[in-house]
């Protein structure tokens, strides 16, 4: 350095009597820098730029960092309907026993609800009773009713019977017998009156006398056929009425009962319904009642387990919208209290896609606590989640992470919940394998390989790679112990086509090739929607715009050996390649 200071100083010397000459040799100078400073560049990346692929034990691991969680927590929330104040709260940090109050709500309204509740239930009961009373009354009143039409039908039918088997025949004897005693007087006058005659013959007897037995003949001949028209009326008019009158009560008695016994279902059926109802109503106020009694012992918050209170509005998320403190007013089935249960901890972690199908339950783990870094508890996964977390998709669509759940086995420290930490989930152990770094290895046409060193010149080696983690990869085919292979492939490749394309762009037909040969040979189909003419399909129409040649154009045409009324088909541009890209 010094013996470049003397030179500079000499040449600035000169500079001032000889400015041409200076500024040669100053671009001489600059030129000698150039070359030395890259140089020494090239040096420092051939130290840099390389690695020697060696053999050993590789650790397959996956390092994320989380949170302290409990395993078992409960969030408590209100279960009151609609919203109240805080009057009463616990202070964050406490440690509360099961059934220790939490959270006291307002209850000033629901209480007085409650009584006007408790006085439309009584009104209730009472209509109730009301109710139960009438429906019995009414069947008892049915009851006798129809006792009542019964016993009447009943006598009507013994009376039916009493007329048909014995006041019929009792009438028709007396009948028979009053015609056969009128029968025998008559008889007796007859014989009388002719033996008064006889007498009367032989002057034995007056005149008088024959005319008195005559009269007395008479008189028991008319009653005679009295008698016996008395029977005739009997059997042909008074019978028959009297069993029709007797049978039409017996027809009006069944009547009647069929008419209570409806009346009766009517009415209890009527009772019964307003019964129901009165039940139904008081059932609902008694419901209601409950409801209102249940609310005023949610307006008290008592703690469900064990565990040290923390306030959700302070573990952030959409938890803390709402700021928890007393006079705060809380919603139905809003977060207010989380309790958990600090004995047994775990550390959720987000796993990347990348990582997530390496990760299963059960797999050996071990965290260290960011506020302990000296010591390392063991652990186990506990649960993988099955789709990405949507909170990060939210902020990052492309970024996608798994929520994953690592119970922590060894007994922690005093620590509470969100404590930050670091899980190294440990996938399997691999013993004596190759292993390169990372960005060694790259894509080129849709294959892994790996660029080594061969002389002067890098050369590009198919690799076949297994696993891997943050920094390392394992080969399993393709390189060989002691290769060196080149870490920075993409920077310091320029001669060496990493383009990542599959085939080559000559080797693709442009769209206007492909339609032209699709209709050539027939096939062409633009989407279902118009077969070309050549498969038979709708030939298209012109449209109005479109000019149809006339006779000179085609005359034209034809001389200057193209179809009619058609332009030669364009040539088809060839597409640009695309840019070389290349990937871990």
């Amino acid at each position: 350095m010094r013996s470049l200071r003397s030179i500079f100083r000499f040449l600035w010397t000169k500079a001032r009597h000889r400015p041409k000459l200076t500024a040669i040799v100053l671009l001489a100078v600059l030129g000698l820098f150039t070359l030395i400073f890259r140089a020494s560049n090239k040096e420092k990346d051939t130290t840099t730029l390389f690695h020697t692929v060696k053999r050993g034990d590789f650790l397959i691991s996956v390092v994320e960092g989380g949170s302290l969680k409990a395993v078992n927590e409960v969030v408590v929330r209100s279960e009151l309907e609609g919203s109240a104040p805080i009057i009463s709260i616990v202070k964050e940090g406490t440690f509360v026993k099961k059934g220790q109050l939490l959270v006291e709500l307002d209850s000033s309204d629901l209480q007085e609800r409650l009584i006007q509740q408790e006085v439309t239930t009584q009104s209730s009961q009472f209509a109730y009773l009301q109710s139960k009373e009438g429906l019995a009354i009414q069947k008892s009143v049915n009851d006798s009713n129809i006792k009542d039409a019964e016993l009447a039908l009943e006598l009507a039918k013994d009376d039916l019977e009493k007329y048909m088997e014995g006041d019929i025949p009792q009438a028709g004897r007396d009948a028979t017998n009053a015609i056969f005693i009128a029968e025998e007087l008559y008889k007796r006058a007859e014989d009388k009156l002719k033996w008064t005659e006889e007498l009367a013959k032989r002057d034995f007897a007056s005149q008088t006398e024959v005319l008195t037995d005559d009269l007395a003949m008479k008189s028991a001949k008319i009653k005679l056929e009295k008698e016996r028209t008395t029977l005739e009326l009997m059997k042909k008019y008074e019978f028959p009425k009297q069993l029709r009158l007797k049978q039409s009560k017996v027809d009006q008695a069944e009547v009647e009962l069929m008419r209570i016994k409806q009346r009766a279902r009517a009415q209890e059926a009527q009772a019964a319904a307003d019964l129901e109802s009165k039940q139904r109503t008081l059932d609902f106020n008694e419901k209601k009642l409950e409801h209102y009694k249940q609310q005023l012992e949610y307006t008290k918050i008592t703690a469900p387990q064990d565990g040290m209170v923390i306030y959700a509005s302070s573990t952030g998320g959409s938890r803390s919208n709402y700021l928890i403190e007393e006079g705060a007013t809380i919603r139905q089935k809003q977060d207010v209290i989380i309790l958990p249960d600090v004995s047994q901890m775990m550390l959720e972690v987000r796993v990347h896609e990348s990582h997530v199908a390496q990760i299963k339950p059960g797999q050996r783990a071990y965290v260290t606590i960011d506020s302990v870094p000296d010591k390392r508890f063991r652990a186990s996964i506990r649960k993988v989640a099955i789709l990405p977390d949507s909170n990060s998709r939210y902020y990052n669509p492309n970024l996608k992470v798994y929520p994953t759940e690592i119970i922590i086995e060894d007994q922690l420290p005093d620590l509470k919940p969100g404590v930050s930490g670091r899980a190294e989930i440990v996938i399997t152990n691999l013993p004596s394998v190759l292993t390169v770094p990372i960005q060694a290895v790259t894509t080129s046409r849709g294959q892994q390989v790996c660029f080594v060193q061969r002389g002067n010149t890098p050369e590009q080696v198919k690799v076949e790679v297994g696993m891997y983690n943050d920094k390392f990869i394992e080969v399993k085919s393709g390189l060989k112990e002691g290769d060196t292979v080149l870490l920075s492939a993409l920077a310091n490749s320029e001669s060496i086509d990493l383009g990542g394309s599959i085939v080559q762009a000559s080797e693709v037909d442009t769209n206007e090739t492909t339609v032209a040969r699709q209709i050539r040979e027939g096939t062409f189909n633009d989407g279902g929607n118009q077969k070309s003419v050549l498969d038979g399909g709708p030939e298209r129409k012109p449209s109005s715009s479109e000019r149809k040649p006339s006779s000179g154009d085609r005359e034209r045409k034809s001389s200057d050996g193209s179809s009619s009324g058609e332009r030669p088909p364009k040539t088809p541009k060839t597409p640009k390649p695309s840019k070389p890209t290349g990937g871990t």
